[in-house]
């Protein structure tokens, strides 16, 4: 079994985003994350997938570090075992960037009180 609690992720430009698998397998997995045209994730700058094991049970973890234009897309958490393999889709979507707003200071009056 598969899960993905959010198929639909959000980011812009610059962010850092998780996506998030959880699986149930018996026998036990081999899982692992890849993108739309298939290649597998590795470790590394970029991408940093996680994997906590608890029997049967694993949650998966994809971390991509400052989202650019061509990370938005698909991402696929698969599972492998002896009986068969399953997988999940991610889709990762452009969002605006929040707004940035800036203030100016004129001018600073210091007073110094002395008791």
């Amino acid at each position: 079994m598969l899960s993905i609690p959010n198929q639909l992720e959000a980011a812009y430009v610059g962010q850092d985003v998780t996506l998030e698998c959880r699986t149930e397998s018996f026998p036990s997995s081999i899982n692992y994350w890849t993108t739309e045209r298939g290649d597998m994730i590795i470790s590394g700058d970029k991408y940093e997938p996680v994997a906590v094991d608890n029997g049967y049970k694993k949650y998966m973890v994809l971390k991509i570090r400052k989202i650019d234009k061509s990370d938005f897309g698909f991402y696929k958490c698969v599972a492998k075992n002896s009986l068969g393999e399953t997988d999940g889709a991610i889709k990762l979507e452009e969002i605006s960037a929040p707004a940035v707003i800036t203030t100016t200071l004129n001018s600073i009056s210091i007073y110094n009180h002395k008791r």
